[in-house]
């Protein structure tokens, strides 16, 4: 999963959550999470998204079910709300364990947590470095890059095993990396250059990456203990402590920004991954020893199953179209942030608690997808979200050209409103980009398929911040220089209307029962490089196929 950085009135579908069960890994049980995302319905990282990286259902059973499953609420609807919570969380801890659900909660929240951090590092590239906007954001779409390679890292722990862990050994490894690398950020002079501070970042966002895909694979295996109820169980506790995390990180990141500094931030953000580590050294994982020949040849069959899926018509178009809605328009996330703090005055602290509100309404967007469009075809939803986001994003045009205190509007209520339906519009395309990316997996590849996807929706959001940073470069736009920033504004909201015209790129029907004739699961590697059915070998754990009672149902019929 993965979170991103609140700030006001950022690009509002730059930023995919990718958090959303995006592990490259365990094909087995893997579409069982995917299914909690689609059906039941956490990016949510680096922040983003490292904010993600998880959702729809997750969210209305969380709250009006109260996190029970559907039978369980039956048979207890008279009971109070809070017994109700008390009954299933004594069930997961019965089914889990206390060590396995306290694991899993600490690490998504320390990912939601990492919102704490993100302010930080905006005033660090902005004061610290004295960088102008543009180059700013090219830096942190640098920075980000690691989030677009997930599905080699589940590969890479699916198949090698670390110290004899796949699991365990590759979190354990992470957490201290990712503590050394938030360390020297905190430390005076240390990194002190552009370079140097992107390529800790990266190392840092390369290790939250890792860990992220990790205990993705872990809740999968661990979800195996209750074939019914444990993907949707285990997903609304990730998804819960996650945004708890978020917030949290949000509203603690002004104040301690405007009093620690930004050094002092990065010092107890190490918090985090070592709280991750002390976890992960008691986590419970059975040792196993694999020969190199075994790993190479599970790894070529894992990598020959992706080309073959993505080669799939219907897979690659809408790829193709997840990644243009994404791309196609310039991000001007740094741009806003300097106008922010250079123009607007924001503060720290009411940065951080625009952040913070931004979590807030990302679940309220989530219940409003699941409770009025989870029934609407794709092409619909998705024609109704990019006209709706191409019109908020005109909105910054009031804004920058202050036009909102000729009316008698405040900047800060201004900035308030518009995030606020920002987020929500924004998670209207999110949602069914999920939705669509879990739908569009074959049997057999689930997991590492939709891993593979969600980076392809990360690394869109790369390219529209650099294609922003672009723009503004050619615009002129930098530091006390924002004259041109309404024209680029205009640029993005055109833009934005584009995507509408690739809509003939998805299907018209449910492309879930396209795929469900694919199976691309079936077959593994020999040594001589011939195919040998898997069935007979029987060795490969992270192969099969999705059960039927987790096919996703009512999720968008047909037109």
């Amino acid at each position: 999963m993965r979170t991103e950085p609140r700030l006001p009135r950022l690009h509002v579908d730059d930023h995919v959550v990718p958090s959303d069960n995006d592990n490259a890994v365990q094909e087995n049980d893997a579409h069982d999470v995917m299914l909690s995302v689609t059906s039941s319905s956490p990016s949510t990282a680096s922040t983003t998204s490292s904010i993600n990286t998880h959702i729809a259902d997750t969210i209305t059973k969380t709250t009006s079910h109260s996190f029970l499953a559907e039978d369980e609420y039956t048979r207890n609807d008279k009971l109070s709300r809070s017994q109700q919570l008390w009954n299933w969380l004594q069930r997961l801890r019965q089914t889990f364990g206390t060590s396995f659900l306290l694991l899993v909660s600490t690490v998504y929240a320390v990912q939601g947590f990492t919102s704490f951090s993100a302010l930080a590092i905006n005033y660090f590239f902005k004061e610290k470095l004295e960088l102008q906007p543009a180059e700013s954001q090219s830096l942190m779409t640098v920075m980000m890059v690691p989030w677009g390679i997930k599905p080699l890292y589940g590969i890479i722990s699916d198949n090698l095993p670390l110290f004899g862990y796949h699991r365990k050994s590759y979190m354990m490894l992470c957490s201290v990396i990712g503590t050394f690398s938030t360390l020297a950020m905190a430390v005076p002079n240390l990194i002190a250059t552009p370079l140097g501070a992107v390529l800790m970042l990266m190392v840092n966002s390369l290790s939250t990456a890792v860990i992220d895909v990790v205990i993705d694979a872990r809740v999968v295996e661990m979800s195996r203990l209750d074939p019914k109820y444990g993907a949707n169980d285990l997903q609304s506790v990730s998804w819960i402590s996650m945004s708890v995390g978020g917030v949290l990180g949000s509203f603690l990141s002004g104040p301690a920004t405007h009093n620690l500094g930004v050094r002092g931030v990065f010092f107890f953000a190490a918090i985090g991954p070592l709280t991750i580590l002390f976890f992960s050294i008691f986590m419970h994982e059975v040792k196993t020893t694999v020969s190199k020949r075994h790993w190479k040849n599970s790894a070529k069959r894992q990598l020959r199953q992706l080309k073959s899926a993505i080669c799939t018509p219907v897979i690659w178009m809408c790829a193709l179209w997840v990644f243009l809605s994404g791309a196609i328009s310039p991000g001007y996330s740094q741009i806003m942030f300097y106008f922010s703090t250079d123009v607007l005055k924001f503060t720290p602290e009411f940065l951080g608690t625009v952040s913070a509100f931004g979590f807030i309404f990302l679940m309220v967007g989530t219940m409003l997808y699941n409770a009025c469009f989870k029934d609407m075809s794709f092409r619909r939803v998705f024609l109704a979200a990019q006209i709706s986001i191409a019109m908020i994003s005109l909105l910054d045009i009031v804004l920058v050209t202050r036009f909102n205190l000729t009316v008698g509007i405040p900047d800060k209520a201004f900035v308030l409103g518009d995030a606020v339906i920002a987020d929500v519009v924004s998670r209207l395309k999110t949602m069914p980009v999920m939705v669509l990316c879990a739908k569009l997996c074959p049997k057999g590849i689930e997991g590492t398929l939709f891993a593979l996807l969600m980076s392809i929706a990360n690394f869109s959001g790369c390219v529209s911040e650099f294609w922003g940073a672009l723009v503004c470069t050619w615009l002129g736009i930098a530091k006390d220089e924002y004259d041109m920033l309404w024209l680029a504004i205009f640029l993005r909201s055109v833009l934005k209307v584009i995507p509408i015209f690739f809509l003939y790129l998805i299907p018209v029907t449910d492309p879930q029962k396209i795929v469900d004739e694919l199976d691309f699961g079936s077959f593994t590697i020999t040594k001589d490089g011939s195919f040998e059915d898997e069935d007979e070998e029987g060795d490969d754990e992270h192969a099969g196929t999705i059960r039927e009672d987790h096919t996703v149902k009512g999720c968008s019929p047909n037109e």
